[in-house]
């Protein structure tokens, strides 16, 4: 068996992946399964990526991430701990899910979708029309913020903080340790704006998110620590990948006119067409785990505690699984399916209502700006994830 020294090496910071991060990520695939980069194993192989997700033998890798971020003890490293992010497959993990699961499964984030349109309508409202906008600071960032402060009942002008917050403390991923300063501070607000928002909501429950949660802790399934660690994972979460996966689905969509013409006339089409944009550009480019014993992948022997990324935009551009996976097709059946938002015990609880909030978003969009001009965009690529950068838009009547 070979050692991990002998893996081929990857190099996330070539001109070759900067400039062309999917299409490179595409030719790896086709002459390796598994690789090796700067911070960790990498995996390159659909079918061993989706495996790594759900295999028992891989745990969660953020335990590993806030050392390599430097994270000093504090309010935000206490959090962090605590929050299901930490914990490995198990009871506690399982009994951590459970509750929320059932509130925000198919089901249940169907409830939401009332207030996610009402939320898109009211936005868009707002937007100017008939002239350059910046669409990250006047659409992106403010719809899953807003939606957010529906879900806690929190006032609509908390929305720039929350999105502001968010943004922030996803800097955990970055893992640069020069963000550490502002990442803990970012959090320690985050966590007084939750308390706070807790202790309003228990004077007076009502039908959102945050007052189901405070039942189902006088129930006995959560503790306060644990009630409170959900209420800021949601903010931490959500906001910040929402708004990036929304302008991803706005530029691959608007950059293709005839697509963006025929999801107006038939928004039936909507879904697919996002499951598209989610596989051709996903805002996940990787996920991190942790062998929790010593595996073999593809004949090489990883020891127990290294870091493994399935690398989901790898996976997505292996023409073995997705035929031309350069190209953007609308009708690509639906199996395989994208591993954009994870799977089994680790998989995005949001990931219904953030679809819903993207859903809605492409539909209200195409059809009320069926000549919206996209005038300027830029993407950035790190090893984790895909970040627009510039957004810049039109919304022609």
């Amino acid at each position: 068996m070979l050692s991990m020294s002998d893996l081929p090496r990857i190099d996330f910071h070539s001109n070759e992946y900067i400039t062309k991060p999917l299409e490179t990520l595409a030719k790896l695939s086709k002459i390796i399964k598994v690789g090796k980069s700067e911070r960790g194993v990498e995996i390159l192989d659909y079918n061993l990526c989706r495996d790594a997700i759900l295999d028992r033998k891989f745990g969660t890798g953020h335990p590993k991430l806030m050392k390599v971020l430097g994270l000093e003890e504090g309010p935000a490293l206490n959090y962090k701990r605590n929050s299901i992010s930490f914990h490995d497959r198990g009871e506690k993990r399982r009994r951590l899910r459970m509750p929320i699961t059932k509130l925000m499964d198919p089901k249940g984030s169907e409830r939401f979708r009332n207030d996610i349109r009402h939320v898109v309508k009211k936005t868009f409202h707002e937007i100017p029309k008939n002239r350059e906008v910046d669409l990250i600071k006047f659409l992106c960032d403010k719809i899953p913020s807003r939606v957010y402060c529906y879900w806690i009942n929190a006032p609509q002008e908390d929305a720039d903080f929350v999105s502001r917050t968010s943004h922030i403390v996803q800097q955990v991923h970055t893992r640069d340790p020069t963000t550490a300063k502002e990442v803990s501070i970012g959090f320690e607000n985050l966590l007084k704006y939750v308390d706070e928002r807790i202790k309003i909501s228990r004077k007076a429950l009502g039908d959102d998110l945050l007052s189901d949660l405070i039942r189902i802790t006088d129930n006995g399934d959560l503790s306060d620590d644990e009630l409170r660690n959900w209420v800021v994972k949601m903010a931490e979460a959500n906001t910040d990948n929402s708004s990036h996966q929304i302008a991803i689905a706005i530029i691959e969509l608007a950059s293709r006119p005839k697509i963006w013409k025929l999801l107006g006339e038939n928004p039936d089409l909507v879904p697919s067409a996002l499951r598209e944009v989610m596989r051709y550009h996903p805002r996940s480019l990787s996920t991190s785990r942790e062998t929790l014993v010593d595996v073999e992948l593809e004949g090489f022997f990883i020891p127990k505690g290294e870091a493994i990324f399935p690398n989901i935009g790898a996976a997505h551009w292996n023409p073995n699984y997705f035929p031309s996976p350069e190209i953007f097709d609308i009708n690509r059946p639906e199996k395989p399916s994208h591993l954009n938002f994870g799977g089994g015990i680790f998989s995005c609880i949001g990931r219904f209502a953030v679809t819903i909030e993207i859903e809605e978003v492409i539909a209200y969009m195409t059809k009320a700006f069926p000549n919206f001009e996209l005038i300027k965009s830029c993407f950035n690529h790190s090893p984790m994830f895909t970040s627009v950068e510039e957004l810049v838009g039109s919304l022609v009547d």
